[in-house]
């Protein structure tokens, strides 16, 4: 018998939604965008016409009683993430929340708590876990070709200019959670996770702040996890072009160029020994696809499965390296 599409709920018309995930959704096999809301009627209507949405709420909380959705992607800023997952979850939605999940691991559990008791899935949106490039990865470590690995690299950076920073833009709003790390610099983070496969026990990090904007528009850090092995990680608004994630071993290293936003194109791993270079190649992958149909997976299931996370570890991590820049001493990260 075949299974009935995801029903999903567009909660917000942020540019992500637009751009991305609701293409995603369609690229996929496993969902239908049903509904959007927004905090006009105005807005939602002028979304919803663009991209062809049936069903249009002119609040969130409207769109969070349609009946005939049965899930919601939250792309709003980070600093409204707790509030929408949790009324959300109350609403009886199952809940895509944009990354990063939250600032504080607090916040983080009561978002958690609040879609286990309302019995709903909750997700954390990193998007890049579910491109194929990353699977040629993990077979990579999982058959030894890299060797004992012995430290990762991981950066994402671009330059805001123009309209983002004369509009103040919200990654770059104390209020609402921007920063360096927040925006992109938690790509690194979450990339150094997902290579070493479990979580740092330790942190020293050190940030660039904006008298400006007071925000973090440069992030760096340096995480250490068990057996004294090391991921670098960078962040930020302030230099061009780096979205890589390298695993550096006794056997070989493994560097993914363009591991976050590979575009729709072929995607290449390079693998690199003592011998020379070999090039392993992906096709071309909707990545939005890939994650909208992996959460409706996991709603069938009633459970997340590999690669995706609920966000809670991703965020004890943020915790301690924000309190790390903020001291200037090495932090310990809570465990999950």
């Amino acid at each position: 018998m075949t299974m009935a599409k995801l029903r999903w709920g567009i909660l917000s018309t942020a540019a992500i939604a637009k751009r991305a995930f609701v293409p995603g959704v369609r690229n996929g096999t496993e969902g239908v965008v049903a509904a959007v809301g927004s905090r006009t009627l105005e807005a939602a209507q002028a979304f919803a016409t663009d991209l062809q949405i049936p069903a249009v709420h002119g609040s969130y909380e409207a769109l969070l009683a349609d009946p005939g959705i049965d899930a919601v992607y939250i792309g709003l800023p980070n600093s409204m993430h707790l509030e929408w997952t949790v009324k959300a979850a109350q609403a009886g939605k199952h809940v895509l929340c944009e990354k990063p999940l939250a600032r504080t691991l607090a916040d983080a559990r009561v978002m958690k708590a609040a879609c286990d008791n309302a019995g709903v899935i909750l997700m954390e949106a990193f998007m890049y876990r579910h491109h194929p490039q990353h699977t040629i990865v993990r077979a990579l470590l999982d058959e030894g070709a890299v060797g004992d690995v012995a430290y990762v690299r991981a950066a994402f950076n671009y330059v805001m200019s123009g309209p983002r920073l004369e509009n103040r833009d919200h990654r770059i709003r104390p209020d609402m959670e921007g920063g360096g790390l927040m925006d992109v610099g938690c790509y690194a983070v979450n990339a150094a996770r997902l290579a070493f496969g479990v979580e740092p026990e330790e942190v020293v990090a050190f940030q660039r702040m904006s008298d400006k904007f007071e925000v973090d528009m440069s992030f760096a850090g340096v995480l250490r996890f068990p057996g004294g092995r090391l991921a670098i990680i960078d962040g930020g608004f302030e230099s061009m072009g780096s979205q890589f994630y390298e695993i550096a071993g006794t056997s070989a290293s493994v560097r993914v160029e363009k591991a976050y936003l590979p575009g729709p194109g072929q995607a290449t791993v390079r693998v690199s020994r003592a011998s020379g270079d070999e090039y392993i190649y992906s096709s071309g992958f909707d990545q939005y696809a890939g994650e909208a149909d992996h959460f409706a997976h996991a709603v069938r299931a009633q459970h997340l499965a590999s690669p995706a996370e609920d966000g809670l570890a991703q965020t004890a991590v943020i915790e301690a390296l924000y309190e790390s820049a903020a001291t200037g001493r090495s932090v310990r990260v809570a465990k999950v």
